[in-house]
């Protein structure tokens, strides 16, 4: 049983951990099990327009997972807390996500890490960015709908997409970004304290410019 756990990549492809997931299924003869966690240190600094293309995003997936025979299991809290309990709940043999190098991600990562450690479940982290001439990490199974099972199936409860109205405790300003109003410092400091994702820290996407660069 594979529990693959969504966090910035909401697409089934190109998804190299999603696809990785699926390979590892269909190669023990086992099934994926899909998961989103609302994480609250993400949602406490993130800004109206990115957490409604997010949920927008969620929605297009589950509308996915759904259409061939499966769901994602859908969870608000610490995923220090959630991912270790979902894998315990399925009998996981890994859990496989999506690297990313934000500081935020990078911190909340090793706290998972060292939470599935505790647990003795086996983890794999897979670069966002997969080099040419890997299609293997990067191409889903031709059926899907045989390697996903719903989530049901286990006894686990799994949340409705919310509405951005929903999660008004996080207080969202949705008006456009104005120099020197708050929307527009909260931006600012999530960019300059590196809680908010930044291509140019991804040392993946900086090897493939790299490698494009020394062909120059």
């Amino acid at each position: 049983m594979q529990l693959h756990w969504h966090r910035r990549n909401l697409q089934p492809s190109p998804n190299p951990a999603l696809s990785t997931a699926f390979s590892a299924a269909e190669r023990n003869d086992g099934c994926v099990v899909p998961l989103f966690v609302l994480d609250e240190a993400i949602l406490s600094r993130a800004d109206a327009l990115g957490v409604a293309f997010m949920l927008g995003s969620l929605h297009s997936l589950r509308d996915w997972y759904r259409r061939h025979g499966g769901d994602i299991v859908i969870q608000h809290g610490d995923p220090t807390t959630v991912v270790g309990r979902m894998a315990e709940a399925i009998g996981a043999e890994q859990v496989v996500w999506n690297s990313d190098h934000s500081r935020l991600a990078r911190e909340r990562d090793q706290a998972v890490q060292r939470a599935l450690s505790r647990k003795a479940v086996a983890y794999t982290s897979v670069r966002s960015y997969q080099p040419t001439g890997m299609n293997s990490a990067t191409t889903l199974v031709s059926e899907p709908r045989e390697y996903l099972t719903n989530p049901e199936t286990f006894g686990i409860a799994t949340g409705a997409v919310p509405q951005l109205s929903e999660l008004a405790e996080y207080e969202y300003d949705s008006t456009p970004l104005t120099a020197g109003t708050e929307s527009a410092q909260k931006r600012l400091r999530a960019l300059s304290n590196g809680t908010t994702y930044r291509r140019c820290d991804d040392s993946d996407y900086t090897s493939m410019y790299q490698t494009a660069l020394d062909w120059v």
